[in-house]
């Protein structure tokens, strides 16, 4: 038997936060959830953490065949030593040929780490996951620079971090069956170094990725105040490319795109953006995308769905002014 026929079944490293799984982690649970009945094998899910109480459970709800729990105080808190140990050992034993990371800041610490220690090969950002179930090799879509690469790994297990809102959560189903295995492992104090711990309190506290409605600006829109009371008039918030979370005229938290964040609003107003592939990666799943722009040909129009051509700063007011009545 060859090496990489001995890695068989589909691996998600499951996040917490407050005693709940986010949401980046259910929607890997979706994908992974593709996957697995695709190649006919298990999906596991890797729980790590402190009185973890019914997430397992829940997990299996949301799709999983099987949940791996190891449960310590020491692993209440994230830190990198011990948590890298225990996924690497796991792997080591179980030999899953996929697995899958949310591209938070969590998994682009971790997964790196893993994949380096396994010898294997690690695709970051994904934006989409297909199966060549022939060859059982996992293709990684990732955007690079205005086109979409395709990356496959010849080695296992396949790993690879995914942008969170690229999917939506698998439905819940509390009649599915599913398996606990809880994993025993020795963990030294002395795995651990806590410098401090300082809670970081969040200045945006408007959820961009939540958001039915999102008026975006790019370097086309000179005054922002025209997109602040269109996205007020629409009930909506405010989302920017990242020359404007760079020029500090919006948060890094409002950029939108492959290093920011993904998002899937009912109705996406581009303001002022020629839309390069990094940005158009981040909302081309939106319900209903309105593009305004100088420009004819600019790309942003190829995923709108009603494109206007002109002055951004005379068309936002017209339309404040219409839906005003």
């Amino acid at each position: 038997m060859k090496e990489m026929d001995r890695y068989r079944g589909v691996w998600v490293f499951a996040e917490r936060k407050d005693s709940q799984v986010i949401k980046g982690s259910l929607e890997l649970l979706s994908l992974g959830r593709g996957l697995a009945d695709e190649l006919q094998v298990e999906l596991s899910v890797l729980l790590m953490g402190d009185r973890l109480g019914g997430i397992p459970e829940e997990l299996i709800y949301y799709g999983a065949d099987v949940v791996y729990v190891i449960e310590s105080p020491i692993l209440e808190r994230y830190t990198t030593s011990p948590y890298h140990r225990i996924v690497c050992d796991l792997i080591r034993e179980n030999k899953p040929e996929i697995v899958l990371f949310s591209a938070t800041h969590l998994g682009m610490d971790l997964a790196p780490r893993v994949a380096c220690e396994l010898k294997t090969g690690l695709s970051a950002h994904c934006v989409d996951l297909k199966m060549d179930k022939e060859n059982r090799q996992l293709l990684q879509i990732c955007p690079y620079f205005d086109y979409m690469a395709t990356i496959v790994t010849d080695t296992r297990p396949q790993m690879a971090t995914v942008q969170p809102g690229i999917t939506s959560p698998p439905r819940r189903d509390d009649s599915r069956q599913g398996k606990t295995v809880r994993v025993e492992f020795k963990i030294e104090p002395g795995d651990i170094k806590i410098v401090e711990v300082e809670a970081k309190k969040e200045e945006d506290t408007e959820k961009i990725e939540e958001a039915d409605v999102i008026v975006a600006v790019g370097r086309g829109l000179k005054d922002m105040r025209l997109a602040e009371e269109l996205a007020s008039v629409l009930g909506g918030v405010l989302g920017a490319t990242q020359p404007i979370t760079e020029a500090g005229l919006l948060p890094e938290s409002r950029m939108i795109g492959q290093t920011g964040k993904i998002v899937q609003p009912k109705l996406y107003i581009a303001c002022g953006i020629s839309g390069a592939g990094q940005h158009i990666v981040g909302m081309q799943n939106s319900g209903t995308i309105v593009a305004i722009n100088t420009d004819e040909k600019a790309p942003i129009f190829k995923v709108a769905d009603y494109g206007i051509v002109g002055d951004v700063s005379k068309v936002i007011p017209a339309l404040i002014e219409s839906l005003k009545g």
